[in-house]
């Protein structure tokens, strides 16, 4: 039980720490020290005055059976930060990485910041933790008294969005969370956005149907090299492709659902799951668990590692992830839907208040001041080189906050990352025209799907009204003018 506490975590400190017995330390540029969870994996290269020390799993599409040393000595090849930087962006994998050239210090993390980093410089040096309360503990921080950010950390809105902090910020004002596409200047304590520097170039259909697939199936079949697997299988698209790119590796893999509350027998996430399997041949596990969790030492350590840990989540977590498959590593299907147009809109003025409507966070002063923050900044970037200002949006605030929360609560029983999360794979995914890429049609993802496994496409795809309803308003061409009317946006 001593070795959950805050399992998979670290902590990046200017002084010594001894209340981490067990876990890894290493002395960064004399100036700090890095502590690091038995069980976070941890690989370490160096090369003239150039270091790398990475936190996490990378893995390459292109070169399968390269394992962290081989992928971190070719980064380290690179002579800039930048070019270090920009040399990962091929790579997936749930990572942070602490580059060290001379006695300059710098951290950066995977494209969807799945492995959090939070930091403060409160003490007038830099400290860095995968957690925010963990910060507040060694820096004595206490929680925000802004009235303004208290409110929303107490307003049903907070929780009914997973209690998921908004931007970079936390609930206590000095620590920030590097957010997705951004890096941690050390030494000069700023953090600096490095993506995107280069304009979005439109491409056919079938060439990102072909580059694509490529690349997703290349970083599920290097997974394969280097682990036990398992994959959730719904009823959607994220899953089906995630299905389809695992072709060459089908027989390796767990392909399973869990049976939650709310699933009956006649669930779409239960019974199309099952069709799909059965046709392509491969088997399909449905995972009852039971709802009780009678191990209270496991569930305080549980919210001891995360000040917002989801209870809900608990059961799951404990009763399938911790108990039954603590050694796979699981391949959920997230991050894939910046690249489906989520956030939507006829308006051509993207506002605050619009970003606070489209994330049912509307009237929320807190809220719409941050988003207005990140709008002055991001908005002219997206224009300039070529992005929807709602896909970076969609990015870095939903899921560099919402959808990283989950493997953050699962994080004491099984590591876990989702093929998606890779950033060379996302600017592939953006090249495509916007009109393949609907959310409802999904025209680009079954494209993909038809290419890599053709028997999975002629399953339906989420019987669900209300999607298949927006599905054919497209279809007609009435979408725009039945959503004026009824949304206004």
């Amino acid at each position: 039980m001593e070795n959950l506490l805050y399992r998979r975590q670290f902590v990046l400190s200017p002084n010594e720490i001894s209340d981490r017995p067990g876990w890894t330390k290493y002395v960064i540029s004399d100036k700090y020290n890095l502590y690091a969870h038995p069980d976070l994996v941890q690989t370490e290269y160096s090369e003239g005055n150039k270091r790398i020390i990475l936190l996490g799993d990378m893995y390459d599409p292109i070169n399968k059976s390269y394992n962290n040393h081989d992928i971190i000595s070719r980064v380290l090849k690179n002579k800039s930060l930048n070019d270090i930087i920009e040399s990962t962006f091929q790579y997936a994998g749930r990572f942070a990485i602490i580059v060290t050239i001379d006695s300059s210090v710098y951290i950066f993390n995977d494209a969807s910041a799945s492995r959090k980093v939070f930091y403060t410089t409160e003490t007038g040096s830099i400290w860095c933790a995968s957690q925010p309360h963990v910060l507040a503990e060694y820096c004595n921080i206490p929680k925000t008294k802004n009235e303004k950010a208290l409110q929303f950390y107490k307003s049903d809105k907070f929780f009914s969005h997973d209690k998921v902090n908004i931007i970079n910020n936390t609930i206590f004002d000095s620590i920030k969370q590097l957010l997705p596409n951004h890096y941690l200047d050390v030494q000069n304590k700023k953090h600096i956005r490095f993506w995107p520097t280069k304009k979005n170039k439109m491409v056919s259909l079938n060439e990102g149907v072909e580059e694509g697939t490529k690349i997703l199936s290349g970083i599920i079949t290097s997974a394969n090299e280097r682990n036990e697997l398992m994959m959730a299988v719904t009823a959607g698209n994220d899953t089906r492709l995630l299905l389809a790119a695992s072709k060459a590796v089908s027989d390796n893999i767990f392909y399973y659902i869990n049976k939650i509350p709310r699933y009956d027998e006649k669930h779409q996430d239960m019974v199309i799951p099952q069709r799909l399997c059965d046709k392509i041949g491969v088997k399909f596990n449905i995972l009852e668990f039971s709802k009780e969790v009678n191990d209270e030492e496991f569930k305080k350590i549980y919210f001891q590692n995360n000040i917002f840990a989801h209870e809900r989540n608990l059961p799951l977590i404990y009763n399938v992830y911790h108990k039954r498959f603590p050694n796979k590593i699981n391949m959920p299907g997230r991050f894939s839907d910046i690249a489906r147009n989520f956030f939507n809109t006829y308006r051509k003025n993207i506002t605050p208040e619009l970003l606070a409507t489209f994330w049912d966070y509307t009237g929320i002063e807190y809220v719409v001041e941050e988003y207005r923050k990140w709008l002055s900044t991001a908005g002219d970037l997206a224009k300039k080189y070529n992005y929807n200002i709602l896909e970076l949006f969609n990015w870095e605030e939903r899921n560099g906050n919402l959808y990283t929360a989950f493997q953050v609560d699962k994080d004491i029983a099984q590591e876990e990352f989702t093929p998606y999360n890779c950033r060379r794979l996302m600017e592939v995914f953006l090249s495509v025209p916007n009109k393949y890429r609907d959310i409802h049609t999904n025209v680009y993802f079954r494209a993909m799907m038809k290419h890599l496994w053709p028997e999975l496409v002629t399953i339906p795809f989420n019987p669900n009204l209300e999607k298949y309803t927006s599905y054919y308003l497209k279809k007609i061409g009435l979408y725009w003018t039945i959503r004026r009317f009824t949304r206004g946006w």
